[in-house]
């Protein structure tokens, strides 16, 4: 037996109108800065003290936030001058564009295998043949040295994988 059909028989009709009375009684009602109970201090000692409600997550109250309450309201409320952050934020956006590139440019080398539609690695001959030379190898590389194409060692992984076939192992 499901919990949803033993549920109606756990809470009478009269029980959930109550909850939800209860529930959307002060739904419309926004609670008042002050609290109508004030607690009292003896007039002897010195200072000031003011009881209020922290509305801090309430809904009912228009932009019931403080400053700071959000994470990027923590991170940008003081930034108007607070000048010594401005270097750690330029810092940590530049690391996080090098780090993307970084991630990108790593995904796009032959060892690392993603598609695992096709039983050959992609580092296998017969895959990689057409498409070795243009693979990045080098971060800079501005002459494309690395990007040429080695007519010597493709005949001579070509005789390899020939050889291969003949004795089964591929």
């Amino acid at each position: 037996m499901s919990l949803s059909t033993i549920t109606p028989r756990l809470i009478s009709q009269a029980g959930m109108q109550r909850i939800a009375f209860v529930r959307f009684a002060s739904a419309t009602h926004a609670p008042s800065k002050t609290s109508p109970k004030q607690l009292q201090v003896d007039s002897k000692i010195p200072g000031y003290f003011s009881y209020e409600r922290d509305v801090s997550r309430d809904k009912r109250v228009p932009n019931p936030q403080k400053p700071g309450d959000t994470p990027m309201r923590f991170l940008v409320r003081r930034l108007g001058h607070a000048y010594e952050l401005y270097p750690l934020f330029i810092l940590t956006g530049a690391w996080f564009v090098v780090f993307c590139y970084t991630v990108y440019y790593s995904f796009e080398k032959i060892e690392i295998w993603l598609d695992r539609s096709q039983e050959q690695a992609p580092w296998d001959w017969s895959r990689i043949r057409n498409n070795y030379w243009k693979k990045p190898t080098l971060l800079f590389d501005t002459e494309g040295v690395s990007h040429q194409r080695i007519p010597i060692m493709e005949t001579l992984q070509d005789e390899m994988l020939e050889a291969a076939k003949k004795r089964g192992t591929r």
